[in-house]
């Protein structure tokens, strides 16, 4: 199920690009999205490098990134776009949804919004911008071998597979071969399937963030009617380094963005309550019987967009993306 002939391999995928293109009714081949190279973050000064923008179809991608044997004789490679795509064929469903929803003032978006996180969580873990940060996270995942004799096959492909790609990957991206195995154990080892039930490690991580009793999970859309959200080449930027909290945001489409930010308990609740009652407080907190999420939506909020569309710049690699060339909120 892994062998294809896929060599053109999207690290943020074409469907989330096509939300945010430059002429979202054209057909899918000729959609085209404009890009930026930040020329100085400090200043947020941006460069236009095409007047008609990039085609989505062969932006944010590189050959054979995720494939890890390449069988000789043919044009077939054992590589991971199998695992990506039952995330990839959610996205546009449900980002439609929710602002479906939205515009009808619906509270009923948990469920888009949890799935969505999924979705954008996959981008983090195989962006290759953000290769270290996510062997940080996930120290010891791709030392792990899977007992299940046919995964067990895969995985020991991935380190042993050709890969007549990788020096040249590896020189591209600056990292050693052997970090860019454990990079693509670590993605496999997430995404593998594990009993008949379809389930795998990256979805009980994403249903233990949501369900964890010692933080509060909160979700806060922020949609614009005219103004555009940027799109980061490391698809994704944070509010604040992770501390007592883990903050992530995202672009959902060209004009709304999302943060989710997973809270402490006990220091939300330090906050909110007088400190002999703190205990007391926690402790209700986690007895509850259902976690709670809060959700928030605020339309057409432009000094948040502003803010969040500097660290977009701040924390990408090299390039930004959107449905515009000009009328960027920066400031």
């Amino acid at each position: 199920m892994l062998a294809n002939e896929t060599r053109n391999q999207h690290f943020v995928s074409q469907t989330e690009q096509r939300l945010n293109a430059s002429n979202p009714n054209s057909g899918h081949r000729n959609l085209r999205i404009y890009s930026f190279l930040i020329e100085n973050r400090e200043t947020y000064q941006l460069k236009l490098e095409k007047n008609d923008g990039h085609k989505i179809a062969s932006n944010l991608s590189m050959l054979d990134l995720f494939s890890f044997d390449v069988l000789e004789g043919g044009p077939l490679r054992m590589n991971l776009e199998t695992l990506f795509k039952r995330y990839e064929d959610k996205i546009e469903i449900h980002t439609h949804n929710l602002l479906e929803k939205l515009a009808r003032r619906s509270t009923d978006i948990e469920t888009e919004l949890i799935d969505l996180f999924a979705a954008k969580m996959l981008n983090f873990i195989r962006n290759p911008f953000c290769i270290q940060k996510v062997l940080n996270t996930f120290p010891t995942l791709g030392r792990y071998e899977p007992t299940d004799p046919r995964l067990l096959s895969i995985y020991r492909r991935i380190v042993k597979g050709q890969k007549p790609h990788q020096t040249h990957l590896c020189q591209q991206l600056g990292v050693s071969h052997e970090t860019y195995i454990e990079w693509l154990r670590v993605i496999f080892v997430l995404l593998m399937q594990i009993g008949d039930d379809r389930s795998n490690l990256f979805e009980g991580m994403i249903k233990g963030l949501f369900e964890d009793r010692d933080t509060q999970a909160s979700i806060l859309v922020w949609t614009y009617d005219q103004d555009v959200c940027l799109l980061s080449d490391r698809s994704f930027c944070q509010r604040i380094p992770n501390d007592t909290h883990m903050t992530m945001s995202f672009n959902l489409c060209s004009t709304a963005f999302v943060d989710y930010i997973f809270a402490d308990a006990a220091t939300v609740i330090k906050g909110l309550v007088p400190p002999e009652f703190v205990a007391d407080a926690l402790t209700a907190w986690q007895q509850a019987p259902e976690p709670s999420i809060n959700i928030s939506v605020t339309k057409n909020y432009r000094p948040m967009l502003a803010q969040f569309n500097r660290r977009i710049v701040e924390q990408a690699q090299d390039r930004v993306y959107c449905a515009k060339k000009t009328g960027i909120v920066l400031e």
